[in-house]
């Protein structure tokens, strides 16, 4: 599960360092693990269980998902541009165009 932890911590780059960071720390450890899972199943990954214990955790809900939704699909959407996974290759073999400079 290393990939998902970093796309959980590269979401809480994405998401949570700018004006509009949400206060509450539940929630952005909703929005974090939420893009995380939503990767991680694009890749191939099953990280529902893992995935479901933790929003939980943070009391995630239907309600809080909502209010986070556009929010976590434009993070996902960043993550998955920079994740290629070509057609005949395993996905967990993805490779990972991310630049970090």
């Amino acid at each position: 599960m290393e990939f998902t932890t970093l796309v959980h911590e590269y979401a809480h780059e994405l998401l949570h360092r700018a004006d509009d960071r949400p206060a509450s720390r539940d929630t952005r450890e909703l929005e974090a693990e939420a893009v995380a899972f939503v990767v991680g199943g694009a890749v191939g990954l099953n990280t529902t269980d893992s995935s479901r214990d933790y929003i939980l955790l943070y009391r995630g809900d239907r309600e809080a998902l909502s209010g986070s939704l556009d929010r976590i699909q434009r993070a996902a959407s960043v993550i998955l541009k920079a994740v290629s996974v070509s057609e005949t290759s395993s996905p967990l073999k993805a490779r990972c165009r991310v630049s970090i400079s």
